[in-house]
């Protein structure tokens, strides 16, 4: 059992770890949504996506952390999209 809880308190320690990580990627992204905004660059870059989702493959669990990748990157855009619109109301 002590074994598990151990495991368990390992995984909590990273869970707080990518949710502090992933908070701020996205209030960088909601950065780059505003500075695409003032440059009026469009929010979807197929060519970085593709980039960022290749590197992936040299990871265990690639096809795991794909899936994983694809709902942060979908959620930047999100995020992006109504930084956009609250700036053009």
């Amino acid at each position: 059992m002590d074994d598990l809880k151990t495991l368990r308190n390992e995984i909590d320690q990273l869970d707080d770890s990518i949710m502090k990580l992933l908070s701020k990627r996205f209030d960088l992204s909601i950065k780059v949504g505003n500075y695409k905004l003032l440059n009026n660059i469009q929010v979807t870059h197929d060519d970085r996506e593709k980039r960022i989702i290749s590197k992936i493959s040299k990871y265990s669990h690639s096809p795991s952390i794909e899936h994983v990748y694809k709902t942060i990157l979908q959620q930047s855009k999100s995020l992006q999209r109504r930084w956009l619109i609250c700036m053009v109301y």
